[in-house]
């Protein structure tokens, strides 16, 4: 009976702590566009003992999140520049891997009173270089390095309403420049060449905002289970300790009588 009440006890206090949590949680969708890559000026153009490239396209600003280009077919150690005109990105060559956890981007830290991002792996800046050492590559960048501004996250509000203007507050951000321009530059005249280039930006927007909640009866299935797992560790042991000492004193008890009826008889 105590078992019991103990279970339900903790589901109330689980039920308690979370029916009106006061986190809510947003998610958002994320609509990926490939932009029409337009050719400046002469490209390719040898000049100065260099061949290059250029290439220029325009993103939406609103929510812009990943920022990513594939490259096939230049020349081997080709320089790939990546340039936001008026305005900084954030870049690694291994953002956007899901196996690699060490990489830091950035960290958000206080000075002078105000909460800034300082990078830690990434590079950041208007441009981005990368060297295509076999002609091929893959540049992966992000229009800011926090999380809350991608894939959803959870704000804290004491109504649906505040939440949603939290939300709006901390997800809806206007990048600062729509325009980019892409550069490929190779040692040599390689005008033969012409490099594919393929441009991707992801915007994202909130579909859902939602008050954080869980589910009592579930809580209370799994306090259950653990309390009986508990009990089972617990007294398993001890019951096999005590049916074995029993055993063993019924052996010792049916000697000693086998013994005494031997003695009677002799």
């Amino acid at each position: 009976m105590l078992s019991f009440t103990l279970i339900f006890l903790l589901a109330y206090a689980v039920y308690g702590a979370t029916s009106n949590s006061g986190y809510y949680l947003y998610e958002s969708e994320k609509n990926t566009t490939s932009p029409e890559l337009s050719v400046i000026g002469n490209s390719p153009d040898y000049q100065n003992g260099k061949t290059v490239w250029l290439w220029e396209f325009e993103t939406s600003t609103t929510n812009l999140t990943w920022i990513n280009i594939s490259v096939s077919g230049a020349s081997e150690n080709s320089v790939l520049k990546v340039i936001n005109i008026d305005g900084n990105f954030w870049s690694h060559p291994e953002l956007g891997d899901a196996l690699n956890t060490d990489t830091n981007c950035a960290d958000r830290i206080k000075k002078e009173g105000d909460y800034v991002w300082v990078s830690i792996d990434c590079q950041v800046g208007s441009t981005h270089t990368m060297v295509l050492e076999n002609g091929n590559g893959n540049f992966i960048s992000l229009s800011h390095p926090d999380p809350a501004l991608r894939d959803g996250g959870t704000v804290r509000a004491e109504t649906y309403e505040s939440a949603l203007l939290e939300v709006n507050s901390t997800f809806n951000k206007t990048h600062q420049s729509k325009l980019w321009q892409i550069s490929i530059e190779v040692d040599g005249n390689h005008t033969e060449k012409n490099p594919l280039v393929v441009v991707n930006y992801v915007n994202e927007e909130i579909i859902s905002v939602e008050l954080f909640e869980i589910d009592a009866v579930t809580e209370m299935l799994w306090s259950m289970a653990a309390l009986i797992g508990c009990f089972m560790i617990l007294l398993v042991p001890a019951f096999l300790i005590y049916f074995i000492s029993q055993n063993s004193t019924k052996n010792e008890r049916k000697e000693l009588e086998i013994a005494l009826e031997q003695d009677k008889i002799t």
